[in-house]
């Protein structure tokens, strides 16, 4: 995963970085200031109703007014306050910061035992979505879990988009289930998987299915070390682990929110514009023999 074209501005510390840190650290690092904010970003309020809500003196509501307007992030008339233009853009930023900081914070054990190099640094920047996200574990009695999870999620969709890094009969089972009753499925596939699948899809028959659009294919140059899934109403998210192992059988990250929807789509966007696209005739009619990937 290439950092640095996402991440330049790290690349040295000249005196705007310092002055940038300084400025982050004026806001995020005073609670009250943070505080007085975030709770105009919905609009003006009154000096006395911004100290009730961040429940903090008047003396230090005052101060910290008085320092956020030098700064010309706040402008004050009267007893009441509103943030500038400047003011509100620093909040956007200050609320997206906190919100990526709670989904770190929340799935800080997720996040630490798999592997996040499939997931291109620009998409990492908003992995603020992933905050009302949730996991989804197999246990001892329902070593099932996950799957049965989203596939009865599934019942009520129209549309799957799929990415597999890891292909199961299940996995086609599944595909196979969903076109049966009308649905749509975009799949992307890897080198490793793609044979798997076309071994495992007995049940379909995919020359008719691709030919009728219900069913499109994209296969990647490469392998990943990420498998998801999007639907109209849910993104499912597995990663294999720093060692390798692939833990799609056994822990899921799943959420439903527009955000993360918008966020999952976006990265199917993405892989597939990476991948040989194939029609019917290209899947071959000896299923053993190499698939020969577009330039």
């Amino acid at each position: 995963m290439e950092l640095n074209s996402d991440f330049n501005l790290l690349s040295g510390f000249s005196d705007d970085i310092h002055d940038l840190l300084a400025e982050i650290r004026f806001i995020a690092g005073s609670r009250v200031r943070s505080g007085v904010i975030l709770n105009l970003m919905d609009g003006e309020k009154r000096v006395s109703e911004i100290r009730d809500i961040i429940r903090t003196s008047n003396s230090a509501t005052t101060h910290a007014l008085m320092e956020l307007e030098e700064r010309r992030l706040v402008e004050r008339s009267s007893d009441t306050c509103r943030l500038t233009s400047k003011g509100k853009l620093m909040g956007i930023t200050l609320s997206k910061f906190m919100n990526s900081m709670d989904a770190v914070r929340l799935h800080r054990e997720f996040w630490n035992k798999h592997s996040i190099g499939s997931i291109p640094a620009r998409f990492l920047m908003d992995i603020n979505v992933f905050r009302d996200a949730y996991i989804v574990e197999a246990t001892p009695d329902d070593l099932q879990r996950p799957y049965t999870t989203y596939l009865e999620m599934l019942d009520n969709a129209t549309r799957l988009r799929a990415m597999l890094s890891s292909c199961l009969p299940r996995h086609t089972e599944s595909i196979a289930g969903f076109v049966e009753t009308g649905g749509r499925v975009e799949l992307i596939l890897t080198p490793n998987t793609y044979h798997v699948f076309l071994g495992e899809s007995g049940l379909m028959n995919l020359h008719e299915l691709m030919d009728s659009d219900l069913l499109r294919i994209g296969v990647l140059p490469e392998n990943q070390e990420i498998s998801y899934l999007i639907s109209d109403t849910f993104f499912s998210m597995s990663l294999f682990k720093r060692d390798g192992f692939d833990s799609s059988k056994t822990e899921i990250l799943l959420g439903h929110g527009d955000e993360i929807l918008q966020w999952g789509n976006s990265l199917f966007d993405y892989h597939w514009s990476l991948s040989s696209v194939l029609d019917s005739e290209s899947l071959g009619s000896v299923r053993e023999t190499p698939l020969p990937l577009e330039e």
